[in-house]
């Protein structure tokens, strides 16, 4: 955490199915950020999300707000929570649509049906490393579910965010496959990859949803490049196990962290005025 914050600070918001997170800026540059100490984003009620938000703003009173939600039943709390909070000249909802000006084309056809988390990632992503490179951008975005963003360089240069893929990260592979193994429990980000040959049947599981997982983003990553090339993409890895694709997948150039916060960011900063 920085020193002091400046007065005039931005708040945005990412809500997952398993936790919310959240980031103060001042000027567009990361001042703060922080977990909302909830155990479940979808059951909260809003007088949670105000304890929360209260909790983690320690004393900050941010003038914008942004929120990026995958979670319908939370957005409709967490946007009363933050009008209730009061003081934000501007609550921006993160979702494609004509009312929203983004960093780049959308080429998306089902634009409505976008994730809010991936369109504030490939925003940042483009934004922060590929804006001007005259590189195409790929966002490896690992999780409860491993997503690709793919941005296109188009003729005069700008962005074209064309879509991605989906599949499950290694904790939803792991619940999927514990209906058949009750002893598995999920591998964690956080520990060294396992041997490859398992030699009990918890470790063969914990083998396989590991090696499994790099496994299929090594491809997914490698048909997205083809894909998108010539050039070579530029790649950004963000999520939880993030960091396990930087160090170990070649052609990875960046983890960032805080990806869908920084996207909401500039989203925010963006769209600060109503259209």
């Amino acid at each position: 955490m920085k020193g002091n914050l400046p007065s005039n600070v931005d708040l945005t918001l990412d809500i997952g199915n398993s936790a919310a997170k959240g980031a103060l800026f001042a000027g567009g540059e990361l001042e703060r950020a922080f977990t909302l100490g909830l155990d479940d984003p979808g059951t909260a009620s809003v007088a949670d999300w105000r304890r929360a938000l209260s909790d983690a703003l320690a004393g900050a009173r941010p003038q914008r707000a942004g929120l990026a939600s995958v979670v319908p039943r939370a957005t409709p709390r967490v946007q009363s929570a933050l009008r209730q909070t009061g003081g934000f000249a501007r609550l921006l909802r993160v979702r494609a649509g004509a009312d929203l000006r983004l960093p780049f084309a959308l080429a998306y056809r089902t634009p409505a049906t976008l994730g809010a988390d991936r369109l504030a990632a490939a925003a940042a992503a483009w934004t922060r490393y590929g804006e001007g490179s005259g590189f195409p951008v790929v966002v490896l975005d690992a999780g409860t579910a491993l997503t690709g963003e793919a941005i296109r360089v188009g003729a005069d240069g700008g962005g074209i965010y064309e879509g991605g893929a989906i599949t499950a990260g290694p904790a939803l592979a792991a619940r999927a496959l514990s209906e058949g193994a009750a002893q598995l429990s999920p591998p964690s980000p956080a520990e060294a990859p396992p041997a490859p040959i398992g030699r009990t049947t918890e470790e063969a599981l914990q083998s396989g949803l590991t090696h499994g997982f790099l496994g299929t983003a090594r491809g997914l990553l490698r048909r997205l490049g083809e894909a998108l090339s010539p050039p070579a993409p530029i790649v950004v890895a963000t999520g939880g196990w993030g960091a396990l694709l930087h160090e170990r997948l070649s052609g990875v150039a960046h983890y960032d962290p805080h990806l869908v916060l920084r996207g909401t960011c500039a989203l925010l900063q963006r769209n600060a005025e109503e259209p």
